[in-house]
Parts: structure tokens; C-alpha cells; sequence
């Protein structure tokens, strides 16, 4: 079987929690998920896949299905989101249309959460759920040599007319026995991000889950898993060597097992690898020693969930960490002379405007390189969801629905019975330009301009959070 995997152009996602004004023109990540998948399957079988990334190559629908011809594949692999849902249903629907014998798999967060609903989609002949590396490569093999499909767990499938969904795989993979991405299959120069540190920006993973509680999050109390410091540096060598020089390790929390930080920090300066890097760490999961570390060994930035100012809201959220933990961590970070991103929400159930406010006064205080004020936002089943049902805040369970007849006229809400949708948007551009137009954060900035290039990028970032907020 030939296969493509593919992430679809960008036509009717549905809108974040975040201002189209910061999302959009940031830039384009990696789908570092898929490029495993597809570096699994390679290794397994070896035969080599096609690899076609939509959004930052700038392919659109037409290009798409010109290329889809080319290639003639018989299975086309998609990871999803429940944001791009519609993208991908419209893109397997366009392509199924010209090609009725192609086969469409789904996998990814979406399908995690929703396996049965999205085989119930007319466009979709399979579904992946769970870490889909070893599963997406047994259903391929199984395919190829017509063995039976009922015993490969994390699959659903269409057999005779029927809809078959498999038990979960609970045997979770060896992260060191993986290969690294394939990002062979790939353009590594379209990915760029506008608030970097170097020239090629790329993304790596060093672990998978997190035990932390927080309740709006999807991965809340899993596993957490570490690869090796060898096989992680090792990555990172071959990265280096591939010209990237900037890096995010996409983990939501690398810092929960300090020993294996410190050791991977302590291997990148032994080998003498150039690189600069990022982070996203709890600030209850760094000290003194661990800052140190990652400074010597190239870190730039750590993105940081604060949230609130309340404490709480911070209880409510399930964070697990107070304001003054928030502060002590900013400033280790600040002295160990990294940077960081401050993560913060409004539009808590309950929360009043003057608390918003605090906390942007709050997040001024800390004096991080960037603040992003999200909306308080009940995503798909996530703790946080439940309890809003619970609390009837939420008054059904509309992503339940969604996943069922995802259709294009869906928007999310921002189910707070104290403020409309209109109200948090307004007040979400009012927090960000409070935070944005501080003098004191100005003057910051221009003394830290490193470039030509690095003003022009903060000077777009700039004029976007303006114009959103004067309505331009």
C-alpha cells in the first residue's frame, strides 16, 4: 500500500481561546506526532511514506489534490484536533471524490476522546486511538497480508457494513525504541516561529504525559515517561547538524524528573552542541540547579501556566500552586538569565473584571518576555468541562454534539454566566493591550533587540495586538 500522511490546508478551523490577532502570522509548528507515525511505519516496513504539511508549505486545496493525484496513495493518515475536525473532513471528502477507493484514517487528541463518533463519519474507513505508532503500523501490515483487523487494539474499523471498535491498547511504548520523527519527509525550512532565538526553528520531545491536576488540561494525571539524556542529545545532534538552531521540547512539563534535565543539559555542553532552545515547565518543578543547567546548555525561554493572580482561582483551576511559588520561580528564572513566557487566563466561572485585571497587573509584576491572556475555556472532555456541566454553568454537553454532527456553523463558547462571549473578547484585548503597552515592558524590549530582524518580528507581534484592540 502506498500512504500519505497528511495535515489538510486550513479552511474552516474553528477559532481558540486566543485572538486571531497572536494566532495568526505566528508561524507553524512541526506535527511531531505525525512525523513519528510516519518514522514508525518507515522502520517497520520499509517502505518509504509521503509526507504533505498543508499550512506552512502553503498548499492549498487545489494544489492538494493535484499533488494527491501524483502520488496516487491508497491511504491517506490524518492526526487531528478537534479544531481542525472540519479540515480534515473537508479535505477527506474532496480527496474521496476524486478517488472513491481511497481509504482515510483519523488519528490524534480528537479521535482520542471521540474514536466511535469519528468512525461514525461518512469520510472515515479507520480511526487510530492511543499512541498511534505501533497501532497505524498494524493495521497497515494487516491490510497488506488481509489478516484479521479484531485483534489490533487502539483501531476502529468498517468491516461488512459494520462499525468495529477495538479495546484500548493499555501497553504504553518504550519512548527510547522509537525512532527519531521523520523529518526527512519534510521541508524543515518552512517551519518558523516569529519569537525565536535563531534562524531554523524546529520542535522535539523528550517526554510524554504529566501527573500534575490541572482540570482544564487533556492529559491531566498520565503517565509521565522520560526518553534517555543519550537518546534525547542525541536528537539533538542530529538536528544540529540538520542547521536547526532553535528548539522547542514540546513537553508539557520536561522538568518533572529534574535528574534527567540536568543530565540532557549536561551532555549538550559536553558535546559542544550549539543550539538554542526552549522550554514549558510548572514553576513548582525548577530550583536554582535546574535553571543553571539549562542556561549553560542554550535555553533562551521557559513558558510558564500561571493562570491567575487568585489564589482562588488557582484552586479552582486545580493548579496546584500559589502566586508566591509563581513569583519565587519568575525570579530564579529572570537571575539565571533566561527568559519566559507568562501563560495566562481570564474569564474564570465566578471571576470578576477587577480580578482579571489583577492579574495583568499581576503578570506585568513578574516581567516576562511575552504574556498570552487566554479565555477560560471547558474544552472537550477535560475535568474542568464536567464540572462546568456539574455546576450548570455549561448547560449541555455541546462538544458531545459536535464530535457527533461536527458541522461548519460550530463556534466555541465561553459559557460564564457573569459576561457575554462579546464581553470576554473586549476584555481580552483590553488585558493584552494593558499588558502590551506598559512603558516599563516597551523600554524592556528595545533593550533587548538583538536585530534588524528580531524588531521587525516583535514590531508585527506589536502591531497585531493594537489593531485587534482599536477593532482595525
Amino acid at each position: 500500500m502506498k500512504i500519505l500522511f497528511l495535515v489538510p490546508p486550513e479552511t474552516i478551523s474553528l477559532e481558540s481561546s486566543v485572538p486571531k490577532a497572536l494566532e495568526g502570522g505566528k508561524g507553524y509548528y512541526p506535527k511531531l506526532g505525525l512525523l513519528y507515525v510516519a518514522a514508525y511505519y518507515e522502520r517497520e516496513t520499509g517502505n518509504r511514506p509521503d509526507f504533505i504539511d498543508c499550512p506552512p508549505e502553503n498548499v492549498s486545496q487545489e494544489e492538494l489534490s493535484r499533488r494527491v493525484k501524483e502520488i496516487q496513495p491508497d491511504m491517506v493518515a490524518m492526526s487531528i484536533m478537534t479544531f481542525n475536525l472540519l479540515d480534515a473532513l473537508h479535505t477527506a471528502r474532496v480527496l474521496k471524490k476524486e478517488n472513491p477507493n481511497l481509504k482515510v484514517c483519523l488519528g490524534g487528541p480528537h479521535v482520542n476522546l471521540y474514536s466511535k463518533e469519528t468512525l461514525h463519519l461518512p469520510e472515515i474507513d479507520y480511526v487510530v486511538f492511543g499512541e498511534g505508532e505501533k497501532i497505524f503500523t498494524s493495521l497497515i501490515q494487516a491490510l497488506e497480508t488481509n489478516r484479521s483487523l479484531k485483534d489490533i487494539n487502539g483501531l476502529g474499523y468498517i468491516e461488512n457494513g459494520e462499525e468495529h471498535v477495538n479495546a484500548a491498547e493499555t501497553e504504553l511504548l518504550d519512548l527510547n525504541e522509537l525512532p527519531f520523527p521523520a523529518r526527512h519527509l519534510v521541508d524543515i525550512g518552512s517551519y518558523k516561529h516569529i519569537i525565536g532565538e535563531g534562524r531554523q526553528f524546529f520542535t522535539i520531545q523528550a517526554t510524554r504525559g504529566c501527573p500534575a491536576a490541572c482540570s482544564f488540561c487533556d492529559i491531566r494525571k498520565t503517565k509521565f515517561r522520560i526518553r534517555s539524556p543519550e537518546n534525547v542529545v542525541d536528537e539533538v545532534e542530529q538536528l544540529a547538524k540538520m542547521g536547526v538552531d532553535d528548539l522547542f521540547f514540546v513537553d508539557d512539563t520536561i522538568t518533572i524528573d529534574k535528574k534527567n534535565v540536568l543530565a540532557i543539559c549536561d551532555l549538550i555542553v559536553k558535546r559542544g552542541i550549539k543550539i538554542n532552545f526552549k522550554i514549558s515547565a510548572r514553576v513548582d518543578t525548577i530550583n536554582e540547579e535546574v535553571v543553571a543547567a539549562l542556561k549553560r546548555a542554550g535555553c533562551y525561554r521557559i513558558h510558564f501556566g500561571i493562570e491567575s493572580a487568585s489564589p482562588k482561582h488557582l484552586k479552582y483551576l486545580q493548579k496546584g500552586q500559589t502566586p508566591e511559588k509563581v513569583e519565587r520561580a519568575c525570579k530564579m528564572t529572570r537571575d539565571a538569565g533566561i527568559g519566559f513566557f507568562a501563560y495566562m487566563m481570564i474569564g474564570i466561572p465566578h471571576e470578576t473584571k477587577e480580578e482579571m485585571f489583577e492579574t495583568v497587573d499581576f503578570a506585568k509584576k513578574l516581567k516576562p518576555d511575552y504574556a498570552q491572556f487566554s479565555i477560560c475555556t471547558p474544552y472537550p472532555k477535560v475535568e474542568l468541562y464536567f464540572q462546568m456541566l456539574e455546576e450548570g454553568i455549561v448547560p449541555e454537553d455541546y462538544w458531545q454534539e459536535f464530535a457527533e454532527n461536527p458541522s461548519a456553523d460550530f463556534k466555541i463558547k465561553f459559557w460564564n454566566k457573569d459576561f457575554s462571549e462579546e464581553e470576554l473578547r473586549e476584555l481580552q484585548d483590553e488585558c493584552h493591550a494593558r499588558f502590551y503597552r506598559s512603558p516599563t515592558y516597551l523600554m524592556k524590549q528595545i533593550t533587548k533587540l538583538r536585530s534588524w530582524a528580531d524588531f521587525t518580528a516583535k514590531a508585527r507581534m506589536g502591531t497585531r495586538i493594537l489593531t485587534n484592540r482599536l477593532g482595525i
